[in-house]
């Protein structure tokens, strides 16, 4: 390999080390082997990442992530236009909107991992993005305290305030606020699209900010909504869809995503 592109070293270490199992043994030989987040320019911005990682090598290897949610974002929001990213993880969905919105929008990243925070940080940085900030706390229905599970590095975003694994995983205490509150906090009046990706804890993020919704400050919500969480919690997403229905949301089968949106007064 050592003929090969700094990237392209990277990006083949990364892929073998991503099909060692289980994983908290691929990231003790990733440690053991000092590899180390590296910066990549793609289409959608520049990202510090970790090339050990699925969203690291997802970038790597394809220049993309999730380019359905992307398409999305390019959909629903415009300038001056306000994103709550809720599951923020390393920040890329909180780059391209911070694009798409411009120096009249606003983004607030919503991510409670400790580990994340210098990522994020840096990603913004990089990206020139000064309409971003970071919510450093876990959404939740109520104000507190809770432990929250860390999945390996190989996957950041696996993280959950539920445990879903065989083997254990590192605890962290991270606050929990509720979306009315982190809302209040960021004095936004009215949020133009809610990306919500919180592995399992949708249900309590939802339900436990029930006037944010009814009030429609929220007027389009693109949900990640991870059933197998719910059913091993006893729970499925009826309530929360029929709740979004309640207060006036449509689900739209025009996006590739699960999308709810408010309809639009007319002119």
């Amino acid at each position: 390999m050592s003929g090969q592109p700094p990237h392209a070293v990277a990006r083949t270490l990364g892929a073998v080390l991503m099909r060692i199992r289980p994983a908290p043994f691929a990231v003790a030989i990733k440690n053991l082997l000092g590899v180390k987040r590296i910066e990549v320019e793609t289409a959608e911005g520049r990202f510090w990442l970790d090339p050990a990682s699925e969203f690291g090598q997802r970038l790597l290897t394809t220049g993309v992530y999730e380019p359905e949610v992307a398409a999305t974002l390019r959909r629903i929001l415009g300038p001056g236009g306000t994103f709550f990213d809720v599951g923020a993880n390393e920040g890329y969905f909180s780059v391209i909107a911070s694009r798409i919105v411009g120096t009249a929008g606003r983004v607030v990243a919503v991510e409670p991992q400790n580990r994340l925070q210098p990522v994020l940080k840096r990603n913004f940085a990089i990206n020139g993005a000064a309409n971003a900030s970071v919510t450093a706390a876990a959404v939740s229905d109520a104000s507190g305290v809770a432990e929250l599970n860390l999945s390996p590095s190989m996957n950041t975003g696996a993280s959950s305030l539920i445990l879903r694994t065989r083997y254990a995983q590192q605890k962290e205490s991270v606050p929990t606020k509720t979306l009315a509150e982190i809302v209040a906090d960021a004095g936004v009046g009215r949020i133009d699209l809610l990306k919500m990706d919180i592995e399992g804890w949708e249900y309590e993020a939802i339900l436990g900010s029930r006037p944010l919704f009814e009030a429609g400050l929220v007027r389009a919500l693109a949900l990640e909504l991870h059933a197998d969480h719910l059913r091993a919690r006893g729970l499925d997403g009826t309530p929360i869809f029929d709740f979004l229905t309640g207060c006036g949301y449509r689900r739209a089968p025009e996006f590739d995503t699960l999308v709810f949106l408010l309809p639009q007064p007319t002119a």
